[in-house]
């Protein structure tokens, strides 16, 4: 089968953070037999098609806009990336007649990839896979921009992939009923597709780049800083942690504009944070493999990769209810989930290192 892949998000390097689960998901259709052709922002619309790893890469442009942490991050930075939206939607419909007929195609994103890109070219088979962000500006629309939207493309017949149960129950509420109807018959909840490798021997070394004290123990934040990721709330349930008797070594994974005023909370707190800063998707890894426990407070969440991540390296995760983890957490124990309080948090995580 000829698939066509269209995205905003997708690994540029093997170390870029940027949609690894998408490249993972096309190079599983690929080990399935299927011809696959992925659309995605970088380089130019004009460079050739590239082989790798069983997949034709076709750049449309955009890099400017498109890539970590995000659009809405790097317009926010930069209003002047904007502009890149225009050109983009060209370059991919450019490469999309480049690519000629398929018989499926595939938007990651159901705006702007499904809806209006992919619909304009009436593909025999459209499938729109919704990651999170994509339902909350839905949800942010306008009622009729939204309904205008999916009425589209459920009437172009398409089918829906959604990443989490809470991000489906969410879109549907906020739809008229026969609407909401129609979204539920023609969707399907399933998480995105993660490769999650052997890292136990780096994760190993990076433990020990941190000299820990006989008994001290390892935990982890991977995420953006940005507000909604609570990690504040971390290094407060670190601090707490001192009342059980239990010396925990944070490691916050990742960058943001969160990251200095974070580090001068840990210093009044007089804890010895590591703050690594962004770092290529392994070496993120690594410092998973190399952990104890991963403590995830966001409030804003889908189906997050990095619990996922954690829980199939063996790590245990202390997480507070967002998205669909509180269901995850039903079907297994590795996964506690606390209220959004410091002392909540630290009893969860000081349980997990006693487990």
């Amino acid at each position: 089968m000829r698939i066509a892949v269209v995205t905003t998000s997708f690994p540029r390097t093997p170390d870029d953070p940027s949609g690894h689960f998408v490249r993972s998901a096309c190079e599983a259709l690929a080990r399935a037999g299927h011809d696959v052709h992925v659309v995605a922002p970088g380089g130019s619309p004009f460079d050739r098609p590239r082989q790798s790893d069983g997949l034709t890469l076709h750049p449309a442009g955009a890099g400017t806009l498109f890539g970590w942490p995000g659009a809405l991050a790097r317009t926010r930075e930069a209003p002047w990336r904007a502009l890149a939206a225009g050109p983009f939607a060209a370059g991919v419909l450019a490469r999309l007649h480049s690519i000629g007929p398929v018989d499926r195609a595939i938007a990651h994103w159901i705006v702007p990839c499904a809806w209006p890109l992919l619909a304009m070219t009436r593909p025999p088979a459209l499938e729109a896979v919704a990651h999170g962000a994509d339902v909350r500006a839905l949800l942010a629309a306008p009622e009729r921009v939204r309904s205008l939207v999916l009425e589209s493309l459920l009437g172009a017949g398409a089918s829906f992939s959604v990443a989490a149960a809470s991000s489906l129950d969410a879109l549907t509420a906020a739809l008229p009923l026969s609407l909401a109807a129609r979204l539920v018959a023609a969707a399907r909840v399933e998480p995105p597709s993660i490769d999650v490798p052997d890292l136990a021997a780096r994760g190993k070394d990076l433990r020990a780049s941190l000299d820990l004290a006989p008994a001290e123990r390892v935990a982890v934040v991977a995420c953006r800083l940005v507000p909604s990721k609570r990690v504040g709330l971390a290094i407060a349930a670190i601090a707490a942690l001192r009342r059980h008797r239990a010396p925990v070594r944070l490691v916050v994974v990742g960058d943001g504009p969160e990251r200095d005023p974070l580090a001068r909370r840990a210093a009044a707190l007089d804890l010895a944070v590591r703050f690594t800063g962004a770092l290529p998707r392994r070496e993120a890894l690594g410092w998973l493999a190399g952990s104890d426990v991963l403590v995830h407070p966001s409030s804003i969440e889908a189906a997050p990769t990095v619990v996922r991540e954690a829980r199939a390296l063996g790590v245990p995760v202390v997480a507070c209810d967002a998205g669909d983890v509180a269901r995850w957490a039903e079907r297994d124990r590795g996964i506690a989930i606390a209220a959004p309080s410091a002392e909540r948090i630290a009893d969860a995580i000081a349980a997990a290192l006693e487990a």
